[in-house]
């Protein structure tokens, strides 16, 4: 921890609030959330950030100032003010106003005002406490406080623990801090939307303001300019040059209704952190802010290291007289398939459990059983399918002990699959949580035996008496959390989607894992030289395009090519330009807007695909294959998705692209066993046909039962135009409103994703309820519904906590109405195939196909097989697929077989 600075004078930080939450949203992954599916990434990392400066600053006054309403007075001057910014995304508008009850909360002033800009107030309150003899700090990124910084005034950029002081702002502009506004003001902000003088620069206003020292001396003095265009320019737009110094002229001397004082930091509102740490389910957090350690197991918990055969027989006769009991292995390896087993742990009792170490090697360990000997007793156990086992996370347990030998049987209960069907939504489901939320104890981590960074060593080299306290608690709270999820499962009504299509799910997941899929490593060589080949030629055509050489990877120097030298910012269209934390973005969304403008765009963007295909997938898969299987085994997770849908990891086979020519390259190097073809199964239109079925439209449905082009019907019925008149336009846009339904699409959406008016955007929808008004009936009920119960249902019943269905907040109930809507098509869809997946996979085996399960993505199932098996196969495979549930309209499942997964889907 650093060392925490001594004031000689006081200290005020001020902290601009927005460009907090900004930077906090965009450094954090998106995908946090808590367990109503809010988004809480920004909130996370902005508590980080406003603690890490409480804590190693020691500020003794401290301030963050939020913009409240549009800023009046540089409005009145200039109605086009920050017309160009685009609307803040709805993730962190959810997340705002929790980010200032955790200001307050951590003892941190708010300062606010309707209709000031937070700059007005951070310069008054800067100079107001100089001049008090404080010294201030001003955190923040934003080039426009440059002109703020004084002797005792100085700018913090935390992210990259950057201080600027005068040195600092002349080496930037060029000029003291008081010109700053003046070089501002010529060159203008297109995020702001301030105009400067059309065709300057920053490079221009520079040297401009180097010579004659502010906008007003220049522009008395024009006639010692060279005649020109520079000349004529400034000529023409004297006074826009005037009102743009105006508009990025902080206000110093707003009218304050509080002193410097109110400003002091205080003490920790424990209370009202614990409650919004609690809400938010920073559970590691609320630790740190709240504190917290873990505690020594209590006196009643009987935790046995077995190390003679004599205890193993004893424990095997208590574990074959019990009801059950839960299993953990501890290994070598997070990967299961890399893992080699270290030791058992076992539990049968409530606070009791058995560590069995076999493979503990450290210096002095004890002498253990061997892994043969304790395989050979604890297996007719394991393979019991009468005797039940209970696990978290039991199919990595399934996948190691097969690979040593021993297939389980009998899997009945796995706790984190169980609290994943009770609330799909949650952040987590790590035992510790679980341990914590069910049985209020606290339980030993990981890190506490083996350490972590550089001094994590794996688990056989752990001591065995604290692996013995670690592993036999971890079966312990295992068997207890049976016990009590067991019982929720019972009462919440949704047992049977645990029962009946989770937990039989498992060992199909477990065999598809170990299964693999074989990688074709000559052509993933081919296929990096190729893009290898490609890029240098890209960059080539960048450089032509820029007129000048340049690394295209930095942003800085493509930042100063596009908006410096091409000057893109000026000819873009409204909104087009989004600003970060470094400047104007270079991102993906403002390059593509740019690309009508000049070629350079739309070559960078190329560029950027090739690079992270070559990164993310030809370079990096050939590194996953197992050294013994030669076959990449990829993580297929129940627990992921709120929906019920699968998901894959290590690698992710979900992201593969299909739709271009070099993703179908990619897709053709995953291959069959030799001599072998591929077959791929897959829905077709699947979410929209259970729409169909769910909703009772007879539109819809007669579309999908007569076979028709869903989309070219919809185009037919929301546009009235004749039948063979459709166009591809038409088709497209109806073909989004579809699927945007099922995504709750709004207006704004629509225009975003095909690029039309927002109102014809809004006229196609409104026509495509008038004419599928079942679907709408559908909307209003399930949202209705949701509202009285407080969530939705699939099909099958599983459920999905809504509750912010009924918030007062507009952006969180929205945001909550969105999943209602698409919770049961989506979930509805995972539940079918899985079930399919579990008609499948037995029949396979009992009627003797050497044809295995290999990958599941999406809405696809993929096989591999011997060519003879192939038609059978497809046959069996498309019948289990579409009789996997009765809907009103068919499901139709398409099969292609190949010598590669893309030539089989």
């Amino acid at each position: 921890m650093a060392e925490k600075p001594q004031h000689e004078r006081p200290h005020l930080y001020l902290i601009d609030g927005s460009g907090y939450i900004f930077r906090a949203y965009h450094a954090i992954r998106s995908s946090l959330s808590n367990s109503k599916g809010m988004p809480t990434n920004a909130v996370y990392g902005y508590t980080q950030m406003l603690r890490k400066v409480l804590k190693d600053q020691a500020p003794t006054h401290c301030a963050v100032a939020f913009d409240l309403g549009p800023p009046a007075k540089r409005l009145e001057l200039y109605p086009a003010y920050k017309a160009n910014r685009p609307e803040t995304p709805e993730e962190i508008k959810i997340q705002w106003p929790y980010c200032r009850d955790m200001t307050q909360a951590l003892g941190v002033a708010i300062v606010e005002d309707e209709g000031i800009e937070a700059d007005d107030l951070i310069g008054t309150l800067a100079r107001k406490a100089e001049a008090e003899g404080f010294d201030v700090t001003i955190i923040t990124s934003d080039k426009d406080f440059y002109q703020l910084v004084g002797p005792h005034i100085r700018l913090w950029d935390t992210m990259k623990d950057r201080r600027i002081g005068i040195p600092e702002v002349e080496e930037r502009f060029g000029v003291p801090p008081d010109h700053v506004v003046d070089v501002l003001g010529l060159m203008g902000d297109s995020v702001d939307n301030v105009p400067g003088v059309p065709g300057i620069g920053e490079k221009t206003a520079k040297s401009l303001m180097q010579e004659f020292g502010d906008v007003e001396t220049l522009l008395g003095r024009l006639d010692e300019l060279k005649p020109g265009k520079q000349r004529e320019r400034l000529e023409n737009n004297a006074d826009l040059a005037r009102l743009s110094v105006e508009l990025v002229t902080i206000d110093t001397d707003m009218a304050l209704d509080f002193g410097i004082d109110a400003l002091e930091v205080a003490a920790l509102d424990r209370e009202s952190a614990a409650e919004l740490l609690k809400e938010l389910e920073f559970r590691s957090l609320a630790e740190e802010i709240l504190g917290g350690a873990q505690q020594e197991p209590t006196p009643d918990r009987n935790y046995i290291t077995i190390l003679s055969g004599k205890d193993l027989d004893a424990l095997i006769k208590r574990l074959k007289k019990s009801d059950g009991f839960a299993i953990d292995l501890e290994t070598t390896n997070k990967e299961p398939m890399w893992a080699e087993i270290v030791g058992f742990a076992l539990s049968s009792k409530a606070k009791e459990g058995y560590y069995v170490p076999v493979m503990h090697d450290y210096a002095g360990a004890p002498k253990q059983l061997s892994l043969q000997n304790v395989l050979d007793e604890l297996g007719p156990l394991l393979t019991d399918p009468k005797l039940p086992k209970y696990g978290q996370n039991i199919k990595y347990d399934m996948i190691v002990l097969d690979r040593a030998g021993v297939r389980m049987e009998g899997v009945t209960f796995d706790t984190m699959l169980a609290s994943y069907v009770l609330n799909p939504a949650r952040r987590g489901y790590g035992m510790d949580e679980l341990s914590r939320e069910h049985l209020n104890y606290p339980t030993l981590s990981y890190k506490d035996v083996a350490g972590t960074g550089a001094n994590e060593k794996t688990f056989n080299q752990v001591e065995i008496e604290a692996a013995t306290r670690y592993s036999a608690e971890d079966a312990d709270v295992t068997y207890a959390l049976t016990e009590i999820l067991s019982s929720k499962l019972d009462e919440s009504g949704i047992r049977s989607i645990f029962d009946e299509l989770e937990v039989p799910l498992i060992p199909v997941l477990a065999d598809m894992e170990e299964a693999g899929v074989l990688l074709d490593l000559d052509l993933m060589t081919d296929l990096g030289k190729s893009l290898e080949t490609q890029l240098e030629v890209g960059l080539q055509r960048i450089h032509e395009a820029a007129g000048r050489e340049f690394n295209p990877n930095s942003p800085i120097q493509l930042r100063e090519i596009l908006f410096d030298e091409l000057q893109l910012h000026e000819q873009a269209p409204p909104g087009a330009i989004r600003k970060t934390k470094t400047g104007m973005s270079t991102g993906a969304e403002v390059l593509e807007k740019l690309a009508p403008l000049h070629p350079l765009p739309q070559e960078i963007l190329a560029y950027r695909e090739l690079s992270k295909l070559l990164s993310t997938y030809v370079q990096a898969l050939p590194k996953l294959v197992h050294p013994e299987t030669d076959r990449i085994h990829t993580s297929f997770n129940q627990t992921v998705a709120a929906t019920g849908r699968l998901s894959s990891a290590d690698p992710n086979l979900q992201n593969i692209p299909i739709r271009t020519e070099m993703g179908r390259q990619i897709r053709k190097a995953f291959i069959p066993e030799p001599g072998w073809k591929m077959l791929s199964a897959d829905y077709s239109q699947v979410e929209l046909r259970i729409l169909a079925h769910m909703s009772g439209d007879e539109v819809l449905r007669e579309a999908f039962s007569e076979g028709e082009d869903i989309h070219e019907r919809t185009a037919l019925e929301v546009t009235g135009v004749l039948p063979g008149t459709i166009t591809p336009e038409m088709r497209r846009m109806a073909k989004a409103v579809n699927y945007g339904v099922v995504y709750g699409l709004s207006p704004f959406g629509l225009s975003q994703n095909i690029g039309v008016p927002v109102d014809e955007a809004r006229r196609f929808i409104d026509g495509y309820f008038e004419r599928y008004a079942g679907v709408k009936k559908f909307i209003d009920d399930t949202l209705e519904d949701a509202r009285r119960t407080g969530y939705v249902e699939t099909l099958r019943g599983r459920r999905r906590p809504i509750p912010d269905i009924n918030h007062s907040n507009r952006n969180l109930r929205g945001f909550a109405e969105r999943t209602a809507i698409n919770t049961p098509m989506q979930g509805t869809a995972a539940d079918i195939i899985k079930q399919a997946m579990l008609n499948i996979h037995p029949r396979l085996r009992k009627e003797g196909f050497k044809s295995r399960m290999i990958l599941q993505v999406h809405d696809e199932l993929v096989f591999e097989g011997p060519p003879k098996e192939m038609k059978k196969l497809a046959a069996l495979v498309q019948e289990e697929m579409e009789s996997a549930e009765k809907l009103s309209v068919p499901l139709v499942v398409e099969t292609h077989s190949g010598d590669n997964w893309d030539e089989a889907h």
